[in-house]
Order: C-alpha cells, then sequence, then structure tokens
C-alpha cells in the first residue's frame, strides 16, 4: 500500500492506494479520522496497476506527499537493482552469481559460465566443455528464466520483409551473463506484450527490438488503450507499461537492413513512428537508438531530451531531421555515431537535410566525440564540403557519408587536398555528380572510397525534385 497525505491551512487530509491483483482499493479522508474507502475491480492486474499510477499522478499534482514508509531492501533486490543500473559492472556480475551459487540456485552457475565464455582467449577444449554445460543448463531452465511471453509471436525470421535482418540471428531472446538481457519482437502481438509487461524474468532486459506489430483488425480492443488509436499500435501502447523500461541500453524500433541498406534502398520500413518518443522518453541511460519509422515531429521530442549515455543515434525513413536541436543538447556529449537517412523527398516539400543542419553539427560544442556522420539525401553539395573542411570535422572523423546528394569536383578535389582527409577509414560520395577527375583525385589518397552511380544533376527544375533526393526508400 502506499500512503500519500495533504497539509495546509484549511485542511489535513490523507490519501491511500492498495493494490491487489486485478483490483484497488483507495481510502481518503481528514488525517485522525478513518475515513472512506472504495474497491474498483479491472480486466487485468496490469491494467488496475496503470490505473493506480494515474491516480497517484494526479494527487502528487495537487499537492499531496507521498509517506509510504520505506521497505527494508534485501540482498538480492539491492543486486539486482545495482546491475540493472550499471549492466556493463562484470565484478559486480560475478558478485551476484557468488551470491546465487551460495543459495544453491542454479542461475548462479550458468552466469558464471556464460561469463567464462566472454574471454575467447580461453583454450578451445576449455570453451567446448563451458558451452556443453551452458547448452545443459539451458535445456533444463530456460523456459523457466524466460517466462511464458515468449510462446505468445512468431520468431522474428517469419517476419514479412524483403532483406530484413535482425541482432539476434533470428532468435527471440539471447542470455548475456546468465540473465535474458536481449529480446527481438519481429511482430509484437497482444497477448506477447500483456505477458512481456508481467513478466519479473524480463527485469534485466537491456537491448529491446520491435519490428512491427501482428494483431487482426477485428481483434476485441483492450479497454485502456486510447480511443484514438488504431487497434494495431495496442501492442505497442501496452508494452509502453513494462517498468523496466528505464534500464534498456539499446532500443530498435523498425526493421533495420543491412548497415548500407545496398545500392538501393528497397527494403520495407512499415512501422508508424507516433510512439517511439513516449517509449524513448522513458529510457534516460539509452546508449544505442536506432528508429527505422515513420516520423515526424517525434524526433524533435527525442532531440531534446537529457540522454547523457546516448552513443549511437539513426534515424532512418523519416520526415523530420532536427540537426539544429541535437547541435543545442547539451547531454549529448558521448555522442560517436549520428546516422542520417530520410524518406525520400516528397514531390511537395524541401531536402529534409540541409545545409543549415548540416553547420549546426559541425560548429556544435557538445558534440565533439564524433567520429561518424552519415548525412544522405542532402541539397549542401560542395558548400557542405567546404563546410566540413573548415570546421575541422575531418581531424576527428573516422567515417563520412554523404551519398545521395549533389557533389561535384569542386568538392571532391576540396577533401583530397586537405589534409585531415587521413584520419577517414571510410568515405562514401555515392550517388553524387562527380566524373573521373575528381573520382582520381580521391582515390590518390588511399582512402577506402565509395564511388558508385555517379549522376549529372546538380541543380533541379523548381517544380520538380532533384533526382537524388527521391532515391531513398519511398514507400
Amino acid at each position: 500500500m502506499r500512503t500519500f497525505q495533504r497539509s495546509d491551512a484549511k485542511s489535513h487530509k490523507f490519501w491511500n492506494i492498495d493494490v491487489q491483483g486485478q483490483q484497488f482499493t483507495v481510502t481518503f479522508g481528514k488525517i485522525g479520522t478513518a475515513g472512506q474507502s472504495h474497491t474498483k475491480t479491472f480486466d487485468s492486474a496490469v491494467e488496475a496497476q496503470h490505473e493506480a499510477e494515474k491516480l497517484i499522478r494526479e494527487k502528487l499534482k495537487k499537492g499531496y506527499v507521498e509517506t509510504t514508509p520505506k521497505a527494508a531492501v534485501s540482498t538480492e533486490e539491492a543486486f539486482i537493482h545495482s546491475l540493472q543500473k550499471n549492466p556493463h559492472d562484470v565484478a559486480g556480475w560475478c558478485a551476484y552469481a557468488d551470491f546465487l551459487v551460495e543459495k544453491g540456485d542454479p542461475r548462479g552457475e550458468f552466469m558464471h559460465v556464460q561469463i567464462a565464455l566472454e574471454d575467447e582467449s580461453r583454450p578451445t577444449a576449455e570453451r567446448k566443455a563451458l558451452q556443453k554445460q551452458e547448452a545443459k543448463l539451458l535445456k533444463k531452465h530456460e523456459k523457466q528464466w524466460v517466462g511464458p511471453w515468449a510462446d505468445l509471436f512468431p520468431a522474428p525470421t517469419e517476419t514479412e520483409g524483403r532483406g530484413q535482418i535482425n541482432h539476434t540471428g533470428g532468435k527471440k531472446y539471447e542470455f548475456k551473463r546468465g540473465v535474458l538481457a536481449t529480446v527481438n519482437f519481429g511482430q509484437l502481438t497482444l497477448a506477447a506484450a500483456s505477458a512481456f509487461v508481467e513478466s519479473p524474468e524480463t527485469r534485466f532486459v537491456r537491448e529491446l527490438f520491435i519490428g512491427g506489430t501482428l494483431v487482426d483488425d477485428d481483434a476485441e480492443r483492450p479497454a485502456d488503450i486510447p480511443d484514438d488509436a488504431h487497434i494495431q499500435e495496442a501492442p505497442l501502447h501496452i508494452l509502453l507499461r513494462w517498468p523496466y523500461l528505464p534500464f534498456v541500453r539499446r532500443f530498435q524500433f523498425g526493421w533495420l537492413a543491412d548497415e548500407d541498406y545496398g545500392d538501393f534502398c528497397h527494403f520495407q520500413c512499415h512501422l508508424n513512428g507516433q510512439l517511439v518518443y513516449d517509449f524513448v522518453k522513458q529510457m534516460p541511460d539509452v546508449e544505442e537508438l536506432l528508429i527505422f519509422a515513420h516520423t515526424r515531429e517525434e524526433i524533435s521530442k527525442i532531440a531534446r531530451l537529457k540522454l547523457r549515455q546516448l552513443r549511437v543515434l539513426q534515424l532512418y525513413h523519416g520526415w523530420n531531421f532536427p540537426l539544429e536541436a541535437l547541435a543545442k543538447n547539451e547531454s549529448l556529449t558521448h555522442l560517436t555515431h549520428l546516422l542520417c537517412h530520410p524518406h525520400a523527398l516528397e514531390y511537395d516539400d524541401t531536402p529534409y537535410i540541409t545545409l543549415v543542419g548540416l553547420k549546426a553539427i559541425c560548429r556544435s560544442p557538445h558534440l565533439q566525440s564524433l567520429t561518424h556522420l552519415r548525412l544522405r539525401l542532402s541539397d549542401f553539395g560542395d558548400r557542405g564540403v567546404q563546410e566540413i573542411i573548415s570546421s575541422g570535422m575531418l581531424k576527428r572523423l573516422k567515417v563520412l557519408d554523404l551519398r545521395h546528394g549533389c557533389i561535384t569536383d569542386q568538392g571532391a578535389k576540396a577533401l583530397a587536398a586537405c589534409p585531415d582527409i587521413q584520419n577517414l577509414r571510410y568515405l562514401d560520395l555515392s550517388r553524387n555528380a562527380i566524373t573521373e577527375q575528381g573520382a582520381e583525385a580521391l582515390r590518390n589518397t588511399q582512402i577506402p572510397v565509395n564511388l558508385d552511380y555517379q549522376h549529372r544533376e546538380t541543380e533541379s527544375d523548381p517544380d520538380e525534385p532533384a533526382e537524388f533526393l527521391i532515391q531513398g526508400d519511398y514507400e
């Protein structure tokens, strides 16, 4: 039970709420009296908890202060909380494994085995023995350690798509350091979302991938889903209640194709990104954020969040790339990868990545850790190349990707003549407007460079978008 009080010049009140399974009881009145009680029952424990949290937020806004006594924390709870906040602490995982072994819990042995397997320098025979021990423990305990949710949605390999891949090799989940750490919802169902949210086995999950949703349009609509939400979004609304979202370190929303998307962007990307901000705002310590979805203003809101651990930000298939907001975000000092590839330009729209945004990124005092920059389908051309050179950004970049643009020989030669180009490990200027002269200058630098599929278009008809700006994924 959680307790609250509010005192002012006129009154002294209390308000308590006790959630038990599918119902909660609210007790309220003047301090010193027994007060009144009301009980309300819901269709599920998740719904009851959700509504209770909503009421608590309302009371706090009205000036109530929580007075719930703090319960003593057990040793195991202390381990869990510490490792949720510090998942990279190997010593902490080893100590937790020792604790579980002393309790006779087989999870401790499994943790020791997987931690040992992280050391690839161990002799082959020793690694084979550890792998055999790992398989034996999984065979006996895997179902129990995962929970019931994993049987309620199709495997990622069964997801519709052309050339789509995922980070779990087609598996629904992975164990790391002896705990369930990675979950891949290729197609999230209502049943899987509900079971996942309620499963304590998911408390250590730190890598969450959502490819899409799978719901029959005639399915019964959950009672607590917003009235204006499409039934296909219902599993996402449910998953937003997962209590361990704050501990996610790697989040992928939408399907990812191969890293370079091939020579042309033919693959599918159908996920609506309207809810992506609602996920990310609950992940203050996220380190890698990969968004492959139809997005607009959601990205502008994400760009303003305090994400002090963020290292990788990859944005694909959106119509809005708020580079200026990202450049002003003081929390992004650890960002090393900024990877942007817009939706193909709509015929009545202006380019989504422009010189103004590029200048903001290049001159940002906060983005000094950037080593990988990808800005595709842009119209800044040679002016952008000059900005990158004059800003000094090439001194720290390892990868520069300006595919699908209008860079000419002038820009290519300027890059080739800049001594800082030697810091690059890879340069992608494919699908620009570079002739053999510019290409030769770049090849002479000995830097690995992609110059495939050059066009001759540097200016476009004002009534038609430039061809190089509509070569993205257009569906």
